[in-house]
């Protein structure tokens, strides 16, 4: 399976749909994560905090057979951030793909994540991981969906250097991007963003319909990743 696709070239007729993601998860990849104190400090709180991830990292992670997190801050101090956030999304890829929690982590789950984050890296904030936040989303409806590759092309990662300004939530401009990409056209929106035309002005200039299926694509992925006041905040 492949994220961004390169050989789907047209957008027409996918959505964006609600998925039921671990938000205790989604919230570490939403936040600037360098800008929270100590980092071991605060993943071995958090952790501590949030029994079904604390579960996961337990069984997977740390392996010390206890539940009263022994051995947990040990563990903070021997792996980095992003090595911790690939092996915990590889478990709930895992589960998704096989129905059951795996018996091990495939690495292999998050290979077209980080290379995804990696084509869009300089268009993002550094600290956080929404960029790979995204890639998670669009390869848990790949597995949801059964399909081969996903739905996200990449020539909409061509569009970015033309919004000119790297971006916190990059999640949500690649969205909003794709969406404008379904409406106006590769064209029309190419020349719009090098004219600087606003979110505004664009979304005045769709339908009706066009704007209800803006906004509920929108909600769908705001609900999956929790983050309604995004959205919220665009109108």
């Amino acid at each position: 399976m492949e994220l961004g696709e390169d050989k789907s070239q047209t957008t027409e007729g996918h959505q964006f749909i609600s998925l039921s993601l671990p938000n205790d998860f989604t919230y570490l990849l939403k936040i600037d994560i360098h800008k929270k104190g100590s980092l071991i400090n605060f993943l071995n709180s958090y952790v501590l905090d949030k029994r079904s991830l604390y579960v996961l990292v337990e069984k997977y992670l740390t392996k010390s057979g206890n539940a009263n997190g022994d051995g947990l801050e040990n563990f903070f101090h021997s792996t980095s951030w992003y090595n911790l956030r690939a092996k915990i999304a590889s478990i709930y890829i895992g589960y998704k793909e096989e129905g059951n929690w795996p018996d091990k982590i495939n690495p292999s789950y998050v290979d077209e994540l980080l290379l995804f984050e990696e084509k869009i890296k300089r268009y993002s904030v550094d600290g956080y991981s929404r960029g790979f936040l995204f890639a998670f989303y669009l390869k848990m409806i790949q597995v949801h969906l059964k399909k081969t590759n996903s739905f996200f092309p990449f020539s909409i990662i061509n569009l970015l250097p033309l919004t000119k300004s790297k971006s916190i939530k990059i999640d949500w401009l690649l969205l909003i991007l794709f969406k404008f990409y379904q409406f106006f056209g590769e064209k029309k929106l190419t020349e719009n963003l090098k004219m600087g035309i606003s979110f505004e002005k664009n979304f005045r200039a769709l339908s009706s319909e066009q704007k209800e299926e803006f906004f509920n694509e929108g909600l769908s992925y705001a609900y999956s990743i929790n983050d309604k006041e995004t959205l919220l905040n665009l109108f």
